[in-house]
């Protein structure tokens, strides 16, 4: 039991994170159904006319992370409910 609490907040935070490997199954012509079976549900959206663009936070691979940064932010955006465009967002500094 002593060594499950310390691994509990770690695996709480990795299942709240989408995983490169589902981003590369994103492809033009999905549904939102298909995108939220492979991403989860989106960290943001935006909303216009027949536009919708979705934001993720996926967790990098092993061998990409640095302590400073661990996740990069990726983004789907649904025209009439299909994907058109997707790819990594661009990071703002502060």
């Amino acid at each position: 039991m002593k060594h499950v609490l310390p691994a509990l907040p770690v695996a709480l935070l990795a299942a709240g994170c989408v995983h490169t490997a589902s981003l590369d199954q994103i492809h033009a012509g999905m549904d939102r159904s298909q995108v939220a079976a492979l991403m989860g549900s989106p960290e943001t959206t935006n909303n216009t006319a027949g536009h919708e663009c979705a934001t993720y936070t996926v967790t990098k691979d092993f061998w990409s992370r640095v302590p400073w940064s661990m996740t990069d932010r990726y983004y789907v955006c649904f025209t009439d409910g299909k994907v058109d465009t997707f790819g990594k967002a661009e990071q703002t500094s502060g």
